[in-house]
């Protein structure tokens, strides 16, 4: 039911823009009340909730915050204002219209507050939408004359591009600047909230032109500030290098604090922390970036993932065998195609520890799980814990957002048998984007000693061309294996290497099909 009075009178008494017949008017006029109704019932109906003593003032402001980037609801304001600016008459009959809906919405959730308990949901509903109407009603309103004034331009923050920005200081201004825009946990359930954020973040961002931050470098192409066992939450990357040698010097730089400049290309806020990718990048020695560093300000940090010396070497508990119900396996293969034409193979593989305390662990690391440092992972690598259920013949995880997850179709694995040796060659192919091939092979002798085997190259198509070249010639190890446990031990000229081992649950222990090496599977290669 319309709650706004009809507009069509004031926009035809005044003839609008010289229409030469009511028809456009009457058209536009029924839009705008429409849409007119919508917005602010929408809006009413959030403030309204927000003044009740039990509201969850946060919760309804991140709603509307996400009707608003939902229905271009800037666009719709912009859309009612220069149609006031065409018809000065207007302004006066829709502060009317605008009484008589807030008195309206008040007056029902009175009657039943319970409303707004369900106000979220119907903010996402077609009860309160404006797109595609607003579209349309845009292009009716342009035919008359009547454009909207562009938006105005983001504020400018001062000094940003002015010093450089140690990453967890930054990392609590992007925070802030984001939260003016919605919370950050209502972001992560919500995905219009989160690109709401973003667009807010970049826009703010992209008139500083070149930034420059400091922190350490991860890899070839990201910089994150650490501080001990905590780390900034945001990260910046680069997108593409200024100079062909960038990503190498980066690589150089790995585990180094250094400088990364660039132009902001895109943000992305993530659970947690985020990520700024930068384009036209220099990575620098943090002496020679010639900015000053930043005045000491407010931080943010979140746990930082631990390193695996550092999960090897930590004291506390570990997972013995008493405490692991079961471990599951869980794979996912498909061939897929790259940019450029290429065949890759898209593997998804997970290792599941169960434990008997009802708490589940996926188990990423080469190392057996019964060499982590327990209190550290849990505490550091919260991403990876879970609680686990059986729902019929599956297990169900539930993450500690509450998030659930399905291990449908999980192998089980067990370990090899301890003191035994097997005899045969089990080996893996990895095809990945860009033609890049690589090739693992362990072969086994009843005799306790095994041959491991890799190479390295890429194959693909470039341009109109087929090309191949070798990157790593083939490396040949030879050691002594044992098995205890989910560990595959090798004693080498290096010493002693513990690496993650297991087999399916239906396979031969003496000769099994598949090998769950290090995370990967490796089937039997008789040939």
């Amino acid at each position: 039911m319309r709650t706004a009075p009809h507009l069509f009178c004031v926009l035809a008494a005044l003839g609008l823009a010289g229409a030469a017949h009511a028809d456009p008017l009457a058209e536009l006029s029924d839009s705008v009340t429409d849409l007119f109704s919508r917005a602010e019932s929408a809006r009413a109906h959030a403030r309204h909730c927000a003044g009740r003593p039990d509201a969850d003032r946060v919760a309804l402001r991140d709603a509307l915050a996400g009707w608003s980037h939902r229905n271009d609801a800037a666009g719709y304001d912009a859309l009612t204002a220069a149609l006031k600016d065409a018809a000065p008459g207007l302004a006066e009959q829709t502060d009317a219209a605008l009484a008589q809906i807030d008195a309206a919405v008040a007056q029902q959730i009175a009657v039943k507050p319970q409303l707004c308990a369900g106000l979220p949901e119907r903010l996402k509903s077609d009860e309160f939408a404006l797109r595609p109407a607003l579209r349309e009603t845009r292009r009716i309103a342009r035919e008359l004359g009547v454009r909207p004034a562009d938006p105005m331009p983001p504020r400018i923050e001062p000094g940003l591009a002015a010093a450089v920005q140690p990453l967890a200081q930054f990392s609590a201004w992007a925070s802030a600047a984001m939260a003016e825009i919605a919370s950050a946990p209502g972001a992560q359930s919500d995905r219009a909230l989160r690109e709401a954020r973003e667009e807010h973040l970049l826009a703010l961002l992209e008139p500083q032109g070149r930034l420059a931050f400091r922190g350490r470098v991860i890899s070839d192409s990201e910089l994150r500030e650490w501080r001990g066992d905590r780390q900034s939450s945001f990260a910046a990357s680069c997108r593409r290098f200024a100079d062909k040698d960038g990503q190498q010097r980066m690589a150089e730089l790995v585990d180094s604090t250094a400088v990364l400049t660039g132009k902001v290309y895109w943000v992305r806020d993530d659970a947690p922390g985020g990520m700024i990718s930068l384009r036209d990048c220099r990575i620098l020695d943090a002496a020679a970036a010639g900015l000053p560093l930043a005045d000491a300000g407010p931080v943010e940090l979140e746990p930082r993932p631990p390193e695996l010396a550092e999960l090897l070497a930590a004291p506390g508990p570990r997972i013995g065998s008493a405490d692991v119900d079961r471990v599951l396996y869980t794979a996912e293969f498909s061939t897929r195609l790259d940019g450029a034409g290429n065949g890759y193979l898209d593997r998804q593989e997970d290792i599941w520890v169960l434990l008997r305390d009802g708490t589940a662990m996926r188990h990423d690391w080469p190392v057996p799980f019964g060499d982590l440092a327990l209190d550290m992972s849990r505490a550091r690598e919260p991403g990876r814990w879970f609680t686990w259920a059986e729902h019929g013949k599956d297990v169900v995880l539930t993450a500690a957002d509450g998030t659930t997850l399905e291990l449908a179709g999980a192998e089980r694995l067990l370990p090899m048998p301890e003191g035994g040796t097997i005899s045969g060659r089990w080996a893996m192919t990895d095809i990945a984007i860009g033609g890049l091939r690589r090739d693992r092979s362990f072969d086994f002798a009843a005799d306790g000693t095994l041959l491991h085997s890799s190479d390295s190259f890429v194959g693909g198509r470039v341009g109109t061309s087929f090309i191949t070249s070798s990157l790593t010639p083939e490396q040949q190890t030879r050691s002594a294996y044992r098995f205890q446990g989910y560990a595959l031990i090798l004693t080498g000229p290096k010493g002693e290497e513990r690496h993650f081992a297991a087999r399916l649950e239906n396979g031969d222990p003496a000769a099994p099909d598949d090998l769950i090496i290090d995370g990967r599977v490796y089937w039997r290669d008789d040939k």
